[in-house]
């Protein structure tokens, strides 16, 4: 029996894109971007990857190989496909299966939206304090009022009218629809920050028939898998840092924010709590110590640049310390994998030459801002798209 996974879902000239590479890829587009997983998406997905391999074959034809590439570029696919791989086979290949009743469930959800507030905060402890106040009996529109000061009495305060089970945050929507009618939950971490979620109504109660269920079920566990994925592997990570012991280094952490600041020409705010002002960032610079197997390890400012082309530009703007956490986290999932050998692992050897491809197709795509030259390669090219397989790779 042949393995789906190996089957080619389109072709351009002599390469084919795999069900296992389109779907690999794709999940980690999701979980890196947090978009949800949509029809459109997957489109856009796999169209993104022709494009991608038409440009690789350009950046071909014009002598550029994997010789061209710069020796930190290497260094930085190696062990981002290291940490990435140690993390697969950590917490990815041993996620358990989802269950019949797990799917059943979200099948319910997603066919009966709520009626929800919340009040939202920046970080934990205001929510904590929030959340304090509402068990000794403040009311959550007097809350609301508190939280998002408002002049007068306003009954919109926290209102977010309808929401929908796959279309919200994993953890917000998790937390949301576990709650009974007119209930409050305890402060609920999301992306964006912290929560206290209070049910106001759910609507009518849904027909669920089992003929719509077996239609959406691959839709839905789809979904659920990503949604799960997500949601435990941000416990995964938080519980492996803290396995770390990180400390991180005050004065350090100041000296970053300044040149941050500079280089980004942005208003990044600095402790003044300390007498001296901050010293100037050298590569030496050590910005927190972690542990690896025993061994503390210096994280310093030539470690943080070398991840920099991996960390969001908009957090290392308006949030250094998070930065930071991003860039050691990498740092400490790399290291871990190197000490079990990963470098020779099949999928890391793979992940680098995908690396390749894509810093060679995005090579020639910069240099290319007209955008006719893209439609000129596709109508150059021999494109076959496998419309059967991907309509039932659409419906997993």
């Amino acid at each position: 029996m042949v393995d789906e996974y190996l089957l080619p879902v389109a072709s351009i000239n002599e390469y084919s894109i795999t069900v296992g590479e389109f779907e690999r890829s794709y999940v980690q587009t999701l979980i890196s971007t947090g978009q949800n997983d949509t029809p459109g998406g997957r489109y856009a997905h796999l169209d993104a990857l022709i494009d991608e391999h038409l440009w690789y074959e350009e950046a071909l034809r014009r002598n550029l190989n994997a010789d061209s590439l710069p020796s930190e570029f290497r260094d930085l696919a190696l062990k981002r496909a290291v940490g990435g791989r140690y993390y697969e086979l950590e917490f990815v290949e041993k996620l358990p299966p989802l269950t019949e009743a797990e799917i059943r469930k979200a099948f319910a959800f997603d066919k009966q939206p709520i009626l929800a507030r919340h009040l939202f905060y920046r970080n934990e402890a205001d929510a904590n304090a929030s959340y304090e106040r509402l068990m000794s009996g403040e009311s959550f529109i007097e809350e609301a009022q508190r939280t998002y000061q408002t002049e007068q009495f306003d009954s919109t305060a926290g209102w977010l009218g309808e929401i929908r089970y796959f279309q919200v945050d994993d953890a917000f929507a998790e937390a949301t629809f576990s709650l009974p009618i007119d209930s409050f939950s305890t402060p609920v971490r999301t992306r964006q920050g912290w929560h206290v979620i209070k049910v106001e109504d759910r609507l009518a109660a849904p027909i669920l028939s089992e003929s719509e269920f077996q239609t959406r079920k691959k839709g839905i566990a789809s979904l659920l898998r990503l949604r799960k994925r997500r949601l435990e592997g941000d416990r995964f990570i938080r519980t492996f840092m803290k396995q770390m012991d990180v400390e991180v280094i005050p004065d350090g952490i100041r000296s970053l924010r300044l040149a941050l600041g500079r280089m980004m020409n942005s208003e990044i705010s600095i402790d003044h709590s300390s007498d001296t002002p901050p010293l100037p960032l050298t590569p030496e610079t050590p910005l927190a110590t972690f542990q690896v197997n025993g061994e503390v390890e210096t994280f310093t400012a030539s470690d943080y640049f070398f991840w920099f082309p991996e960390l969001p530009l908009s957090e290392a703007s308006s949030s250094p310390s998070a930065s930071l956490g991003r860039a050691l986290r990498n740092e400490a999932l790399a290291l871990v994998g190197m000490d079990q050998g990963l470098e020779k692992d099949p999928i890391v050897q793979d992940d680098l030459i995908h690396s390749i491809r894509t810093y060679l197709a995005q090579s020639i795509r910069q240099g290319e801002s007209d955008s006719t030259f893209i439609h000129a390669l596709r109508s150059s090219a021999m494109i076959n798209i496998d419309s059967t397989l991907f309509h039932e790779i659409m419906l997993k």
